[in-house]
């Protein structure tokens, strides 16, 4: 009963969907107030994005209108 990766379906979110997890886990900032954070609160919000299943960190960078290189760096 092996896996091949080529065997597990990949997950994409939707941009609705991706928004509505990036808001649940905004901690009430909203999208729009994430990228005026201070650096340790921005990072800190954006670590527990890229921890969505489905949500690649491209996609993450564009619904937030930061630059992708934040996201890789946080």
């Amino acid at each position: 009963e092996d896996k091949f990766l080529e065997d597990t379906p990949r997950i994409r979110l939707t941009d609705d969907e991706a928004r509505a997890e990036i808001i649940k886990l905004s901690s009430g900032y909203g999208i729009a107030g994430i990228k005026s954070l201070p650096k340790a609160q921005r990072d800190e919000i954006i670590m527990k994005i890229k921890e969505v299943e489905g949500l690649s960190q491209r996609q993450a960078a564009r619904i937030l209108g930061i630059s992708p290189n934040l996201i890789f760096k946080a």
